[in-house]
């Protein structure tokens, strides 16, 4: 190809560069933005454990989601190692608080908890817990 032809296709390549990559960009966010409202106007409870799990281990965040979930009308019921998994989920349009969104137990101790719950049944008492 011809210098001429190769600085004229660079040139065009340049213009579109200055507006092509943030126009693409706004649309994408635009896309999500949309799934976004649509997933948290529909399904509240779903969306708010998904995005109040997604903070697990962030405790400067998490009571701030906590409370937007109050703030829609959701309930948030405490944790309850009978009826809590590891993360947040959706209970009877509630949301069940999370055994691993509890400062200091982990994401580890509150898998344990889960499955030792699923292998034997609910526990019964404080030292059957233990």
């Amino acid at each position: 190809m011809s210098a001429g032809l190769a600085n004229k296709i660079f040139d065009t390549m340049t213009e579109f560069a200055n507006y092509g990559f943030n126009k693409s960009h706004a649309a994408a966010y635009g896309v999500v933005s949309y799934q976004t409202a649509y997933l948290k106007a529909h399904y509240p409870a779903e969306f708010m454990c998904a995005q109040i799990s997604s903070e697990i281990g962030n405790f400067d965040k998490l009571p701030g989601f906590v409370a937007e979930a109050g703030d829609m009308g959701l309930t948030v019921l405490p944790p309850d190692v009978n009826h809590s998994l590891d993360r947040f989920v959706p209970e009877e349009g509630n949301i069940r608080f999370g055994l691993a969104g509890i400062k200091s137990v982990g994401a580890g101790a509150a898998q344990a908890i889960v499955a030792e719950r699923k292998a034997n049944g609910p526990f019964t008492g404080l030292i059957d817990f233990c």
